[in-house]
């Protein structure tokens, strides 16, 4: 692989091992700088972007372990990699602690090591800079949100009046009203708009009507799940953006009263009063656990008890419920094991059904999660692969190969992490 945008800068007071470095370098096609100052080295630092410093321990100018204290100071995201004699342990220790070098190559080194380090060192730079993009990109998307909450603010403020100005002038159109509501609820949650969301909206409505919901009750029962989320427009960051499990006792108790909320904001459109009423039963289970009301058994609507199945579902799958996502096999396994006795155990079936016949035709997600020594080739992505900081590493629906397989792995080895891998079933 060739690296013709990345630059790395040799410092050694030796000619003769700055020479044999670069000639090493040249296969990678990357942009080689040599000097035998250290000082020289701060100079051209300040000068122009460098993504790799390899520095030997002894020069005359300047300590190794003392110019790279002042490379991780100025320059942090510059990688540094010290090259080490045998006598030169505690010059070495001095250089890893103060210098936070990340690397280093021994005396006499190998020509295949020192190149796979340097790839690997430009491997991290470019997920570095990358990282850098996606901040970018990421604080670009705040701001705009951050406008959009200012206005949302404002109107959350008057939320009655402002639903009632809003079924005055769509009373003839109250689809077009449920469209609203939904994109709105999901701009404010946060969630990007994608096949996925489809995806979702055909199970659902393959479960409804294999439960036995048809005609006008499902055309509720479909509303319901389009507002279902209404009534966290008013919440504040804290509430709807960190998973359920990991909020405290009296967040807890706020977020819980979203479902009256929402059967609130669907008393301002006649039509919607039905799906307000499933809206309102969504969160309550079977044992009498859920909330608002911790309903019981046949309290709870059989619709209501369709949408608590499939929305749940959707909560752990994407990371609602608990602080990591589920998959499809560890999704159903919570419904049908975990919390059984919360749900209806007939409309978990049929959800489970749904999955498997929609996944066949490529309009379900249908995985499970492993870890990167399990993979093999032919497996296929459903979810983008996402390290800690954010970065998406690969794509979904990408098909592994050999070449994926490993370059996960040793990005895993790099950024020391274990990545959630997400394959179809």
């Amino acid at each position: 692989m060739e690296y013709p945008d990345n630059t790395v800068l040799i410092v050694d007071d030796e000619t003769a091992v700055l020479t044999a470095f670069e000639r090493l370098l040249r296969v990678l096609k990357c942009h080689v700088i040599t000097t035998v100052s250290a000082i020289d080295a701060l100079a051209i630092l300040e000068k122009q972007p460098v993504d790799i410093v390899i520095s030997d321990m002894r020069m005359p100018e300047m300590a190794g372990e003392c110019f790279l204290e002042q490379v991780a100071e100025k320059f942090p995201n510059c990688e540094r990699i010290v090259i080490s004699g045998y006598t030169d342990v505690k010059a070495t220790i001095d250089a890893i602690n103060k210098g936070q070098v990340s690397r280093f190559i021994s005396k006499p080194w190998e020509d295949k090591d020192v190149l796979n380090m340097v790839k690997k060192s430009f491997e991290h730079a470019l997920l570095k800079k990358e990282n850098v993009r996606l901040s970018a990109e990421t604080q670009q998307k705040n701001l705009e949100l951050q406008a959009l909450n200012q206005s949302l603010d404002l109107k959350v403020q008057a939320r009655t009046e402002q639903l009632k100005v809003a079924n005055q002038s769509l009373k003839n159109s109250y689809r077009s009203v449920v469209r609203m509501f939904s994109t709105l609820t999901t701009r404010r949650l946060g969630i990007k708009a994608s096949s996925n969301n489809q995806k979702l909206n055909l199970i659902f409505v393959s479960v409804a009507k294999k439960a036995g919901i048809e005609g006008g009750e499902l055309k509720q029962l479909y509303f319901a799940w389009q507002l279902r989320q209404i009534g966290k427009l008013s919440f504040s960051d804290d509430l709807i953006k960190v998973p359920y499990l990991k909020l405290d006792v009296e967040q807890q108790r706020v977020f819980q009263t979203h479902p009256l909320l929402a059967q609130a904001a669907t008393l301002m459109v006649k039509p919607l009063y039905p799906a307000g009423k499933i809206v309102s039963q969504h969160k309550e289970y079977l044992d009498g656990s859920g909330y608002p009301k911790k309903l019981k058994g046949e309290e709870i609507s059989y619709r209501a008890q369709i949408l608590a199945v499939v929305n749940d579902y959707v909560e752990l799958m994407y990371g609602f419920y608990d602080e990591r996502q589920y998959s499809t096999t560890e999704a159903i396994n919570y419904l049908q094991t975990t919390a059984a006795e919360r749900y209806n155990q007939s409309i978990v079936t049929i959800l489970m059904e749904s999955i498997q016949a929609l996944s066949d035709t490529g309009d379900a997600i249908n995985d499970k999660c492993i870890h990167s020594d399990q993979l093999t080739k032919g497996m296929r992505l459903t979810r983008d692969l996402i390290s800690d900081e954010g970065i998406m590493l690969l794509s979904s629906e990408q098909v592994l190969d050999e070449v994926s397989i490993n370059r996960i792995r040793e990005i895993e080895f790099n950024l020391d992490e274990s990545l959630q891998i997400y394959v179809s079933q």
